[in-house]
């Protein structure tokens, strides 16, 4: 009986003609979920979470997370429409590729104090575009520590001020 219904499937199988699709076309709602997972794997060390669908979906903020060398190592995908660049071409660069002639000296001095002090800080900047355009940008910046109190990353909520 086995073998009738083996030689029947296979039977079958070579009646079905199939056509390759490629895996984007039907998996496009994961990638949201693929940021929240590389999110979660970088704030698995932190002491105390933060909600990425809420900052994202509830506040419309773009996220940027750098390491311990402040390197950009994580960017939510919708930083395109705020900076013109696509998350993967700011990976391992430092955030000062979004600064330039019009950004203020004593902004980027608060910022350079607080982060020296591993402070979080809030400040409006004057951004540039991967065009070379210019954007006000609110930042709300965070330092990351682990249970034992070492510096791991800053994370930084921002979004086009108002």
């Amino acid at each position: 009986m086995l073998e009738e219904y083996e030689k029947a499937f296979a039977k079958y199988r070579k009646g079905l003609k199939t056509i390759p699709l490629p895996i984007i076309c039907w998996d496009f709602h994961s990638i949201k979920n693929l940021e929240l997972l590389s999110f979660d794997v970088i704030q698995k060390n932190w002491n105390g979470k933060i909600s990425f669908l809420k900052i994202v979906n509830n506040e419309k903020k773009d996220i940027i997370v750098t390491d311990k060398n402040f390197k950009i190592i994580f960017a939510t995908k919708s930083i395109v429409a705020m900076t013109g660049y696509q998350a993967e071409e700011i990976m391992g660069k430092s955030p000062k590729i979004f600064q330039g002639i019009l950004t203020s000296e004593t902004t980027k001095t608060n910022i350079r104090q607080a982060i020296t002090n591993k402070l979080p800080f809030k400040e409006v900047i004057v951004n540039y575009k991967k065009d070379g355009s210019t954007y006000l940008c609110e930042i709300e910046a965070i330092p990351k520590f682990d249970k034992k109190g070492e510096f791991l990353n800053y994370i930084a909520f921002e979004r086009i001020a108002s």
